[in-house]
């Protein structure tokens, strides 16, 4: 159980869910973030944090809540990422740039071993449906190529749909996901998340809902791989806010606390 608190950190730097409620729908381009993630058990602790710098060559529309600009990326960006834990450290990069259409894509894990890497090449149709394939190359270990696709059904100006799978070349590895996002009236919106990932050797299944009021607040709650999972926010104002998540599994805790600055 403890050992599995690990990944759920990492996908916890990575991951927020729920944003703040505006009626006057703004743009971004510049997202930066970091996160500090604490794990507590009877056996052992766990410290990391990450920062991350996130770059859009266009001015990227916010869906009328400020930390949600749709479900699809479709335009260039670029994205750096530091990584520190009690045991590791590492320095990422990830580019996707488009012309027309078609777009390609380019990551590196870690800068200090780019043996490991990734490159990939997509399509994007009528802006609302984005398949790309991608090779991922493995200093140790073999290569092997991912297929995944991405649909968004936009209901309205706001409410829209959206869906995501993706498997390795041998259907061994897969995942899908989903997010409704509904703007209910007002001030209010709520969001649904789900999700499922399947592997050889394990399988786990998440789902998260997220509901904002006001102009400043937004709770959530959920469950990740059985996991009670709590999600708070507080925005300061449209450039800056905090958001601290709780996990809890068997006799371990986890915290989470978000910093985001946005332009």
């Amino acid at each position: 159980m403890f050992k599995q608190l690990a990944p759920i950190a990492l996908a916890a730097l990575a991951y927020s869910s729920c944003s703040i409620a505006t009626e006057q729908q703004m743009s971004k381009q510049w997202f930066n973030s970091i996160d500090y993630t604490h794990i507590e058990s009877n056996r052992y602790s766990f410290n990391a944090y990450q920062l991350v710098s996130h770059y859009y060559f266009e001015e990227q529309q916010s869906s009328g809540v400020l930390d949600d600009y749709g479900y699809l990326d479709t335009d260039s960006n670029i994205r750096v990422n530091y990584f520190n834990s009690d045991y590791t450290d590492y320095l990422g990069l990830f580019g996707e740039g488009f012309y027309k259409n078609w777009f390609v894509t380019g990551e590196i894990y870690d800068v200090d071993d780019a043996d490991d890497y990734t490159l990939g090449i997509g399509y994007l149709f009528a802006d609302a449906l984005k398949v790309s394939v991608n090779k991922d190359v493995r200093e140790y270990g073999d290569d092997y190529f991912r297929l995944k696709a991405q649909y968004n059904l936009q209901i309205n100006d706001k409410d829209y749909l959206g869906f995501s799978a993706e498997t390795d070349d041998e259907l061994d590895v897969w995942n899908v996901s989903a997010r409704y996002f509904n703007h209910l009236s007002g001030s209010h919106y709520i969001t649904v998340d789900v999700g499922h990932q399947d592997s050889l050797n394990d399988s786990a299944s998440n789902a998260m809902i997220s509901y904002y009021f006001g102009d400043h607040y937004a709770i959530g709650a959920g469950l990740d791989d059985s996991e009670l999972v709590l999600q708070g926010k507080y925005f300061i104002n449209d450039k800056y806010y905090l958001t601290a998540n709780y996990t809890e599994s068997g006799s371990a805790e986890l915290y989470n606390l978000k910093f985001v600055a946005q332009f």
